[in-house]
């Protein structure tokens, strides 16, 4: 069994992306007890801003409820969630419901249309490095998309932005899990082995000619928690780098493999990778 795409800075998204007005202390307090690992603590202080409507708020419910933080594992109430804040244009839950679909979790079955549309819209919504990433996850997800599919999810897109959100999810309900049946639980793949660039991780060549870049690549952990598969996705300007980025990820890179209900999977992840200038003492 084969998931696609999942990134820890990606996925799910509790930021507040472009919010532009200052936001009230329980949600400034939930953060602070969120990231302490209080998750009882922000759901107490989280839920009633929800409730009235807050779309960050509503956001980080679902996440909440589709990592178990404070709750059990409810997917469906999470993609509850996850949709009330995407329907304000909140892309931080967009994104989050782009990976519902582009996994497939908790009963709900993967649908790469829905998962494209999401993720356009969120990257639409966002600007700077994190847009950037966000489209660059889709292109990747869409790479294994037919051109029909993809013409598809871009027309829900654009219907859904020109409804103001109000026409975007609907028919997926249809689609939804059956609340009576067990939900799918799944795990990520765990790195067991540091991914830090070490100066044996340098091709000679380009230690010898003070090369230095940043590579992007995606990668396919295994279930066996091996990297089998590896692409670079934006280069770093040198050839030698960008092969010794992607020999290192499948010499050295080992998990503990992604699960669905205790059994591994294969996962599909996109990572940055960078070789900084080395100094002489480091070379030597």
């Amino acid at each position: 069994m084969s998931r696609c795409i999942h990134r820890s800075w990606i996925a799910p998204t509790l930021f507040a992306l472009g919010a532009g007005i200052a936001l009230a202390d329980p949600m400034e307090d939930g953060q602070a007890a969120y990231n302490k690992g209080d998750y009882a603590t922000a759901l107490r202080l989280w839920r009633p801003l929800a409730e009235q409507g807050n779309a960050r708020a509503e956001n980080n419910l679902g996440v909440l409820y589709e990592n178990a933080k404070g709750v059990p594992q409810d997917i469906r109430e999470a993609v509850k969630w996850y949709r009330l804040a995407a329907k304000q244009g909140y892309a931080g839950a967009q994104n989050n419901l782009g990976l519902i679909y582009a996994i497939g979790r908790g009963g709900y079955p993967r649908n790469p249309i829905r998962a494209y549309m999401w993720f356009s819209l969120a990257a639409s919504s966002l600007s700077g490095a994190v847009g950037a990433d966000v489209a660059q996850s889709r292109d990747v997800f869409a790479s294994a998309m037919t051109p029909g599919q993809i013409a598809q999810a871009k027309t829900l897109a654009d219907q859904c932005q020109a409804s103001h959100y109000s026409q975007c999810d609907e028919d997926s309900d249809a689609a939804a899990p059956d609340p009576t049946q067990s939900a799918t639980v799944s795990t990520p793949a765990m790195a067991t082995t540091s991914h830090a660039v070490t100066v044996a991780d340098y091709p000679s060549s380009s230690i010898r000619l003070h090369e230095s870049g940043e590579v992007t690549v995606t990668y396919v952990v295994t279930e066996t928690g091996s990297v089998s598969v590896c692409t670079v996705l934006i280069p770093s300007g040198s050839m030698r780098l960008d092969d010794a980025a992607c020999a290192m990820v499948k010499r050295r890179w080992k998990y503990k493999p992604a699960t669905e209900d205790g059994k591994p999977v294969s996962v599909q992840y996109i990572s940055r990778i960078v070789f900084p200038p080395i100094v002489e003492s480091r070379a030597r």
